[in-house]
């Protein structure tokens, strides 16, 4: 009995001791260590206690950021939910070419040859890219060489020894194209007079700044001085005059040949296999002539010229790709038509108007004799 009546004395007081001691555990402050600078204050000790239950808001401060404290640990902020702002498409200002006689004919040859990507950007921005080129058609109607002492069967000349330079070089027809334009305006637009002992400087530079335009690896300055002038022009002068003559041009050395107007349109009447290396050549005869290029636009030039290989190469469809030709170039029918017969005078009159002049005979596949065979 007395050992019961222990065991029951000796629960009861177990049960008094832990509701104390968890009285005192409830009344008894949580602390935390809290570095004195966090309270923007001076610290006369390092560390102070800081009752949590007591200052609810110093938990707050402790778990949100503090921009002035780095060394502060704090939450996550919720990132926010970005929004793409769509723009306007912008589209390109040139204008796909409206569906004409042509066009429907390019369309017809477009379904034939849809392997050549080339033929379908030609088909809707050929005649933008014919219109800018007419636009920027330098040589209109201008005799540029009545300031100068310059007469007109040395520039001929000058012409002929740019087709051997060039061509013995393995540049492209455009690079030729481009040095003669470059030269005509240059003596256009100068407002000094240039005796002949000057042209021969004016040829090389025009052929060395057309080359850097035009081919991929261009001629260089040292081949130009000794091989081209055969170290008769230094490089300083070849500087200085290509220097003179892009203040001449205001910088513009970019610019329409006549190459590039008869290329443009062979392919939009799709005659550019069958016909533009023949009408090539008669535009490389044309720049010989200073009174065609003189009186004359490229526009009406290249018409002139295809027209006449229309004529020689295309004779049964011929009323067809002239009149799809003076539609595109926008050209006057009746002066295009006597233009032909002046530059077909001139294929066949070569030889007679420029004697001892054979490096367009000799560095092209077709010649003058061709012309006159084809005709007969």
């Amino acid at each position: 009995m007395k050992d019961t009546t222990r065991r029951i004395f000796e629960k009861e007081n177990q049960a008094e001791v832990s509701n104390n001691i968890d009285k005192r555990t409830n009344q008894k402050s949580f602390t935390q260590l809290v570095s004195l600078s966090l309270l923007n204050r001076q610290p006369k000790i390092e560390f102070k206690s800081i009752d949590i239950k007591q200052q609810p808001q110093q938990l707050n401060y402790l778990t949100q950021r503090n921009p002035n404290v780095s060394s502060l640990h704090y939450r996550p902020e919720i990132k926010q939910k970005t929004t793409i702002s769509t723009t306007e498409q912008i589209f390109s200002p040139i204008t796909v070419r409206q569906t004409t006689s042509i066009s429907q004919c390019n369309q017809d040859y477009l379904n034939k040859e849809q392997k050549n990507p080339q033929n379908k950007l030609i088909y809707l921005y050929g005649d933008n890219i014919l219109i800018n080129y007419q636009k920027d058609d330098s040589i209109q109607k201008f005799e540029f060489l009545k300031k100068h002492t310059i007469s007109s069967n040395l520039r001929a000349k000058m012409v002929d020894w740019m087709v051997e330079v060039l061509t013995s070089y393995k540049c492209k027809d455009q690079t030729f194209f481009m040095a003669v334009r470059l030269m005509d305006t240059f003596l256009h637009q100068t407002t000094k007079q240039y005796v002949p002992q000057d042209l021969h400087l004016i040829g090389v530079t025009c052929m060395f700044i057309a080359s850097k335009f035009e081919e991929i690896y261009p001629v260089k300055l040292q081949i130009v001085h000794e091989k081209i002038a055969h170290k008769k022009l230094s490089k300083d002068e070849i500087r200085e005059k290509e220097c003179q003559i892009a203040q001449a041009l205001d910088f513009k050395f970019v610019g329409t040949t006549l190459s590039e107007i008869i290329l443009m349109t062979l392919q939009l009447i799709n005659q550019y296999q069958k016909m533009h290396q023949l009408v090539i050549y008669l535009a490389k005869i044309v720049l010989y002539d200073y009174e065609l290029i003189s009186q004359y636009n490229y526009s009406s030039l290249s018409a002139a010229c295809i027209i006449i290989g229309c004529n020689l190469l295309c004779q049964e469809s011929s009323d067809d790709i002239i009149s799809q030709t003076l539609q595109v170039l926008n050209v006057d029918k009746d002066e295009t038509i006597e233009l032909s017969n002046k530059v077909l005078n001139l294929a066949k009159n070569f030889d007679k108007l420029f004697p001892n002049l054979e490096n367009l005979k000799k560095f092209n596949k077709n010649s003058t004799l061709d012309i006159i065979k084809l005709q007969k």
